[in-house]
């Protein structure tokens, strides 16, 4: 099995023994909260950091910002993102760069638990790469891309105060020759209107 399939069936394990070990998934807004929070616009910002392992190269640090962009129906949220990683590696005498700063927009839905803060989400969306290689091999090689990745995230959030959520997430992004797994911690701070 390759590394990416690895990969791959491990988000897939993980996103459905989060789903399987929740207790039934029910509905908690009554209408008029479900009217109030319904509909698009700027609904909060917030940051993630954590750890990336991309195709072909080490592990990296990645620091991320998105915007809660609203509901398209309830439970359905639409979060732009950007994020960056940089990493560092040595062939043979060489060093080479790689750096990947990314533009998404993804569409998370929320399976909010009976009688509980705790919401686990599963999501996906389309993202722009902007890949960079710079190499201080002779020749200076140096090459910069732009690939179109499909993500595909699955999360907790919590609720910890009615304007603050954190949340834990595990992102896959499918891009050409630089797919990339994510583990991700991050904030939410909601606007209250």
């Amino acid at each position: 099995m390759t590394r990416a399939s690895f990969q791959f069936v491990a988000l897939f394990t993980a996103i459905g023994l989060c789903c399987a070990l929740s207790p039934a998934l029910a509905q908690q807004h009554s209408q008029t909260a479900a009217q109030s929070e319904a509909g698009l616009g700027f609904r909060g910002i917030g940051a993630t950091i954590g750890f990336v392992d991309p195709e072909n190269v080490s592990s990296a640090v990645d620091l991320g910002f998105h915007v809660d962009a609203g509901q398209i129906v309830h439970n359905v949220h639409l979060i732009p993102s950007v994020s960056y990683w940089n990493v560092g590696t040595d062939v043979g005498a060489y060093h080479a760069d790689v750096k990947d700063f990314a533009i998404a927009t993804d569409v998370n839905v929320d399976f909010p638990l009976q009688g509980g803060r705790l919401t686990p989400y599963l999501g996906g969306g389309l993202g722009l790469n902007f890949l960079s290689f710079d190499s201080n091999a002779p020749g200076g090689f140096s090459s910069n891309e732009t690939k179109l990745g499909l993500n595909v995230l699955g999360g907790m959030r919590n609720d910890v105060m009615p304007n603050l959520a954190i949340f834990g997430e595990l992102r896959y992004s499918f891009v050409t020759d630089a797919n990339q797994l994510k583990v991700l911690g991050g904030f939410t701070y909601k606007f209250i209107y």
